[in-house]
């Protein structure tokens, strides 16, 4: 579903024998991949998440898996109540809708102790867990075929990126580097980091806060076996991206988390290495949405991430 289509009632009929009778349905956000509303019913409010691009069903049930064992174990998470099926085809997930801030205030030390301190207390609670996630490992994710090159070549616009003449250049770093990174994540020291069921995406947007406290854990479509400071370098990501960070900030999130879990010195000296292997990540899925014509390419974006991850080189 397009993100310019707003979501009806009627296209929810569907849903109506498992929430109550259907009131309002309003649009409350828009991410990078999906779309965010909330539904009042006769029972009560929901909150929907609708994805902008295609989505497959048995990643969205391992979703739900995974955050059944762990909503049960640990009640900060949030859990994926029903999957349905729109008119067009498209997916949707329903959640309990939790009250919360309108935004996560990066700048309250005790909310961020507290972001840090609600990841750890996941982690605990998906040590054990060893079902089906809905993305593929690490490593694998890293993966770029040769013809990836040719393929974004077939499909941009030169015109599109006439602005930056290192564009081409920047497409082959980025792919390059995927695939050593890749490789790396086989071999020590990553192999021996503690791994488990990593949230993915763990990051204020997923974050539900209320009086300084995260009292929810959404959006667990992401959800991979990887090494756990995968999840503690996605919150600092977008931490030290914040225009005031300082870094102090960053100490009140890792105090938090090391107030349950203590991190090894090799784990806080890879965070770097993990925080650009998200910008790595993110690079290769908008060069996979430009070839199966989902988007045109952000080469700015393009640029920023070559910008960002070029440290691996060294």
């Amino acid at each position: 579903m397009a993100a310019s289509k707003e979501l009806s009632l009627t296209d929810l009929e569907s849903v109506e024998n498992c929430v109550g009778s259907l009131l309002t349905v309003t649009r409350m956000s828009s991410g990078y991949s999906n779309d965010n509303y909330i539904l009042t019913t006769s029972q009560g409010k929901y909150r929907l998440r609708v994805p902008q691009y295609s989505n497959q069903l048995d990643q969205l049930i391992a979703e739900q898996t995974v955050l059944k064992w762990s909503s049960e174990e640990n009640h900060t998470i949030v859990p994926l109540l029903y999957l349905d099926t729109l008119p067009n085809g498209t997916y949707v997930s329903v959640f309990p809708f939790l009250d919360a801030d309108p935004t996560f205030d990066l700048h309250n030390e005790q909310l961020v102790f507290s972001a840090g301190q609600a990841l750890a207390e996941y982690h605990v609670s998906i040590a054990e867990y060893e079902g089906k996630l809905p993305w593929e490992t690490l490593p694998e994710s890293f993966h770029s075929d040769p013809e990836d090159m040719d393929e974004l070549k077939m499909t941009i616009n030169e015109q599109s990126i006439s602005e930056y003449p290192e564009f081409w250049h920047a497409v082959e770093n980025l792919l390059s580097r995927l695939n050593k990174l890749g490789k790396q994540m086989n071999e020590e020291p990553y192999r021996s980091l503690p791994h488990l069921s990593c949230h993915g995406d763990y990051a204020p947007a997923n974050l539900l806060a209320h009086h300084e406290k995260v009292v929810g854990i959404i959006d667990f479509e992401c959800c991979r076996r990887a090494p756990r400071v995968l999840d503690l370098a996605s919150f600092l990501q977008a931490l030290q991206e914040d225009e005031g960070y300082e870094a102090s900030m960053s100490s009140w999130f890792l105090n938090g988390y090391q107030s349950t879990i203590t991190l090894s010195e090799i784990e806080l000296e890879l965070i770097p290495v993990f925080q650009m292997s998200r910008s790595l990540e993110a690079a290769k899925r908008h060069f996979n949405r430009v070839i199966q014509g989902e988007h045109h390419v952000h080469a700015g974006l393009v640029m920023y991430w070559d910008r960002i991850t070029s440290k691996l080189n060294d």
